[in-house]
């Protein structure tokens, strides 16, 4: 079974977050939300107020097949917390999973690591550093999963749920959920 942790932070799109959450749950992938605040209690963009089930400072990330950055006005807070953007780069060099969706893809970038890499992301976040601009709603470059923003939250989930369990498993979690 794949394991995988969504970061949260305060400001988090919910929709962003807990979509990936729910629909990984679906597909028997081991899902971890882990808030960076350093408080379980995330409140999201929306007012919606949620539990983390860890602490960042209390992980090892070592034992993780995928790491996920949802998006929302709380990115940039995310990415200003010590570690959080080298995560990324780790997850993605060493061949893991790093799916980020909305602003997220455009905070990963700023450390280069999106260099010549397809991605999408939220219209006024584009990924810098020499990304491959798509407009759409999720792409899959590799190892890197990206989402445009809330309104593509369940097809970034899908294509999470392809690159760690396959078509069959994506395609029965599509029909499930009348996508």
């Amino acid at each position: 079974m794949s394991k995988i942790a969504v970061l949260c932070n305060d400001g988090v799109e919910e929709i962003e977050c807990l979509t990936v959450v729910d629909f990984c749950r679906r597909a028997g992938i081991e899902v971890i939300t882990v808030s960076v605040t350093g408080k379980r209690q995330i409140m999201g963009a929306h007012q919606i107020v949620f539990h983390a089930d860890e602490v960042y400072a209390d992980m090892n990330f070592d034992e993780f097949d995928g790491i996920v950055y949802p998006g929302g006005p709380g990115t940039g807070a995310m990415g200003e917390k010590p570690g959080v953007k080298e995560l990324a780069q780790k997850f993605l060099n060493n061949g893991k999973m790093l799916a980020a969706i909305c602003a997220a893809p455009g905070m990963i970038s700023e450390t280069g690591i999106l260099k010549e890499k397809h991605a999408t992301g939220y219209p006024g976040c584009k990924p810098k550093g020499g990304a491959i601009w798509s407009e759409d709603a999720a792409v899959v470059d590799g190892n890197l999963v990206t989402g445009k923003g809330p309104g593509a939250a369940a097809e970034f989930a899908i294509e999470i749920i392809r690159y760690l369990t396959g078509d069959i498993k994506a395609e029965q979690i599509r029909t499930s959920t009348m996508m």
